[in-house]
């Protein structure tokens, strides 16, 4: 069901500590990831699951689940050549196949979407690097459901220091919108991610579908 979805979703953010979904571990010690070396690339799994949205919403749910893994507690994994949207064409066991289907093809960076997400994930990296507050334990998390398709915003709050951050999800396909309490800034959404400021923001600010903002105060 959607509610055991989103779930598993915040046992992954939280890093494993709370149950919900009949397990937990200590001390973020959760290993986070979309994809790895067993079974379907991510790509190859969104053109499975999703065969008739566009190449550009397909990009948009890649970068998505990867800002998710980069705002979690516990570690981050991602299987090479993830960033660039490596595809085995549909082999899901490929422990025996040819090199002409494991290895990465490089050359799909000449490709400006591929390219793109590339960086994407480049700013994801600096901006976890940046902000400890996405990955220290001492971090308290608390989440508001913005309706009830999944998406939600995400308050994370360091005591000792102050520092917050919130950070929005929007998995549906329609815009949302959230009303923010004092000066923030955003260093990732949809289209860009690292740890400069992309625009500074208070009020209400809307979240595109399939996207995701992430907002820190200083």
């Amino acid at each position: 069901s959607s509610n055991e979805i989103i779930n598993k979703v915040k046992f992954g953010i939280q890093g494993g500590s709370t149950s919900g979904i009949g397990w937990k571990v200590n001390n973020s010690m959760v290993v986070n990831y979309m994809s790895a070396h067993d079974n379907h690339t991510l790509w190859d799994k969104l053109l499975l699951s999703n065969p008739d949205n566009s190449e550009a919403e397909r990009v948009a749910m890649n970068r998505l689940g990867a800002g998710i893994l980069m705002i979690s507690k516990g570690m981050p994994f991602i299987h090479a050549g993830e960033e660039m949207l490596r595809t085995k064409n549909g082999d899901e066991n490929s422990y025996k196949s040819s090199d002409a289907i494991n290895n990465i093809d490089w050359e799909a960076l000449n490709k400006d979407n591929v390219y793109q997400t590339m960086l994407y994930y480049k700013g994801l990296i600096e901006m976890r690097k940046a902000y400890n507050i996405f990955y220290s334990g001492a971090i308290a998390i608390s989440y508001k459901a913005i309706g009830n398709n999944g998406a939600m915003a995400i308050h994370y709050t360091d005591n000792a220091s102050a520092r917050k951050a919130i950070v929005i999800l929007n998995p549906t396909n329609s815009n949302i919108t959230y009303d923010l309490t004092g000066n923030w800034t955003l260093i990732a959404n949809g289209s860009q991610a690292g740890s400069s400021e992309i625009a500074s923001a208070t009020g209400t600010v809307t979240v595109n579908p399939i996207e995701l903002q992430v907002y820190v105060n200083h």
